[in-house]
């Protein structure tokens, strides 16, 4: 629908660039018949005051004629176009910025036709994507049987607004494309039964085979994806995080409802308080099906390569029993003694290892190490505790695991032939502590004998001594030192934890 043309009016003298405003009549007559005096004096001075103020105003400001034609462009507008004002004047407003027409021209007929002043609000128009300014809102009004268009820049809670609206655009569009997780939000009822879905991303279809708009229909439509054997322990663990407002972190399998294979989720929760002192809960689901399958073929390889080590150890045992066995038939003879030194020895190598395997070779505490080498020894008659230990647990590495346990057989065996596990009153204190923090982590061990017989020094190092001053310093990089008192013998330990 198109207005009635107005009467012909003749275009306007141009404002200049740089000057005094042209004087441009209000009523359209032209400023000849001024001259002749058919306009009052007064009329010509607003006239130019009205045109001083539309040159100075900050904001762009342009005048169209019904034929589309700028007939007024101030300073503010020519420097937002880019465009010499000369240039523009008198030329269709389509014909110089056609990318326009879309947006504005029905706005801007709606204008001519109803006479209604209009709100537009667009991108900047006419100009380069890299000169853009800020968006801008465009107000149309009827002006001189054409239409005047004023300029003014979004507020700053607009352009706030507009950018979280484009923040939130972007992280729908990336949780909607993540191959392998689905982000949500619930509300925070006052009852658990009654919590809803706020938001859930697109690829819930994907992990679960029901829509995200089933999902934020019907809840329920999620949770029955869960294998039954799980439902329980997950409601209750959701129910009390709800009820404690506390994360809530938890793994399980479902069935996927398109496809009926089982895959394992993580489901990560929290709390979050808003403005208004109400909750919301933030959550992201993980498919960590893969990650699942690998921990399995981990456990079988190293379940696996316990028993390889275990076979190897038993092995290794019996060819001792089978070399040792004709060498010597006395039981106290010398290689009927060796026999059962390497046995011991061998035994205890076993029982670190046994420590290992429970921890899938990832290392183990030092309570368990210290308890484990100390099984054979710690009660040498019923109700009495040769041996007592106390520190600080920590988990330490592999080698550190193996190199104790077989430093503290050692100690132990030498502590029953010579020391104070050969006497009723004798007693084996052990401490140890942990200085530093990772990676600089140090271990600091002492051994300590008390009641036994009077400690002489060796005559020469056997291979127990050996194995704890040398080998444990050399395997850990640290230091050992015996000390043969008389009182009873003293080792430390201090070797790195890294």
């Amino acid at each position: 629908m198109s207005a009635a043309p107005p009467r012909p009016m003749p275009p306007p003298d141009p404002l200049p660039v740089h000057g005094p405003p042209t004087v441009l009549p209000l009523s359209g007559t032209p400023s000849g018949e001024a001259a002749a005096g058919s306009w009052e004096p007064w009329e010509a001075e607003v006239e130019q005051r009205l045109a001083t103020v539309l040159e100075e105003i900050g904001t762009p400001f342009i005048a169209l004629d019904a034929g589309w034609r700028f007939m007024l462009v101030n300073r503010a507008a020519e420097t937002y176009y880019g465009v010499p004002r000369q240039a523009m004047l008198g030329r269709r407003i389509w014909d110089l910025f056609p990318d326009t027409a879309t947006a504005l021209r029905p706005p801007f007929e709606k204008v001519l036709a109803t006479g209604e002043h209009i709100l537009v609000e667009t991108d900047p128009h006419g100009r380069s994507a890299a000169a853009r300014p800020a968006p801008f809102s465009l107000k149309a009004f009827p002006y001189r049987g054409g239409v005047g268009v004023s300029f003014s820049e979004w507020s700053a809670q607009r352009r706030a607004e507009e950018v979280l609206r484009e923040s939130q655009e972007q992280l729908s569009a990336l949780a909607d494309n993540l191959p392998l997780g689905v982000v949500y939000q619930m509300n925070d009822a006052l009852g658990f039964e009654g919590r809803r879905f706020l938001y859930i991303s697109a690829s819930c279809e994907r992990l679960n085979g029901v829509p995200a708009e089933q999902a934020l229909d019907n809840p329920l439509a999620l949770f029955d994806l869960i294998l039954p054997e799980y439902r329980e322990e997950i409601a209750l663990r959701q129910y009390e995080a709800h009820r404690d407002r506390k994360p809530f972190d938890i793994e399980f399998p479902i069935r996927h409802a398109k496809t009926g294979e089982i895959r394992w989720q993580r489901i990560v929760d929290a709390p979050r308080r808003l403005p208004n002192g109400s909750y919301v809960w933030d959550g992201l689901q993980i498919d960590i099906t893969d990650h699942k399958n690998a921990e399995e073929h981990l456990k079988l390889l190293i379940n696996e390569l316990n028993h390889r080590v275990k076979n190897t150890l038993a092995t290794v045992q019996s060819l001792a029993a089978q070399s040792f066995a004709r060498l010597d038939t006395d039981a106290g003879g010398p290689f009927a003694k060796a026999r059962q030194a390497f046995e011991a020895r061998l035994f205890a190598l076993a029982r670190g290892h046994d420590v290992l395997t429970r921890e899938n070779w990832k290392g183990a505490h030092l309570s368990d190490i210290v308890h484990e080498a100390f099984a054979p020894y710690r009660h040498r008659a019923e109700g009495s505790e040769a041996i007592t230990a106390c520190g600080p647990d920590r988990r330490v590495p592999p080698a550190v695991a193996l190199s104790l346990s077989m430093a503290i057989h050692e100690l132990c065996t030498n502590a029953l032939k010579y020391g104070a596990l050969k006497a009723p009153a004798g007693h084996v204190r052990v401490t140890w502590s942990i200085s530093g923090e990772p990676p600089s982590s140090r271990l600091r061990l002492r051994w300590e004998e008390s009641g036994g017989p009077p400690v002489r020094p060796p005559a020469q190092k056997g291979f127990g001594s050996r194995l704890i001053e040398e080998g444990l310093a050399r395997e850990l990089n640290g230091t050992v030192h015996l000390d043969f008192r008389e009182e009873g013998v003293v080792c430390t330990v201090d070797v790195p934890l890294e």
